[in-house]
């Protein structure tokens, strides 16, 4: 099975993006790398369009600067049936360039935990040492799997090498291009991209 970086396509101008964290929001970061946010995520939280994209239409997957999976009602529900790995389902609205609610039914897609299958030396990009010792990636140029460790039950996942990176297996990928969701963008490993 083929697997594929999976991000938010920002580079159509009729999609809304999302660049600011709500202030409300502690431990902001926890969701960009899979780590629990649970009962510290409060309830009625919303996130703004960013004025400074006119961009209106809310896609399947919402570009943002954040670093989150940010999803519509439609993406969440496919990933609640499909996807095999752990997921933290966060609600949030979405408010319009004016305040105004354009949809309730947002969500941020944390995928918990991080899978140690990627291939640190094949794979390019700027590395740092984590606070656990562990060599990662802080910018990603081109992304290789150990194809021999990647369990093949696993459809959606993160590396610990770089857990802002999420990856999809190719079917996941073929159900979501079938059932027609939005603003999906998938790069196929060994691919050059430019993910910090």
């Amino acid at each position: 099975m083929s697997h594929f970086i999976f991000r938010a396509d920002a580079t159509k101008p009729e999609y809304c993006q999302i660049w600011k964290y709500p202030s409300a929001l502690s431990n902001f970061y926890k969701p960009t790398v899979g780590k629990p946010l649970g009962t510290e995520y409060p309830q009625g939280l919303s996130f703004q369009m960013a004025p400074e994209v006119s961009g209106v239409r809310i896609p399947d997957v919402i570009p943002n600067t954040l670093g989150y999976l940010l999803v519509s009602a439609r993406m969440n529900d496919l990933l609640a049936q499909h996807a095999t790995e752990p997921i933290e389902f966060l609600r949030f609205t979405l408010l319009n360039h004016k305040g105004r609610p354009a949809s309730d039914e947002c969500y941020i897609v944390n995928v918990l935990g991080t899978r140690p299958w990627g291939d640190m030396e094949r794979s390019m990009g700027a590395r740092i040492t984590a606070p656990s010792g562990d060599q990662q990636f802080d910018r990603l140029r081109r992304l290789y799997l150990k194809g021999e460790e990647v369990d093949a039950n696993v459809n959606l996942f993160r590396l610990t090498m770089m857990p802002r990176v999420i990856l999809v297996r190719e079917d996941l990928k073929a159900l979501m291009e079938a059932q027609g969701m939005t603003g999906t963008a998938f790069f196929p490993l060994g691919t050059k991209v430019d993910i910090q």
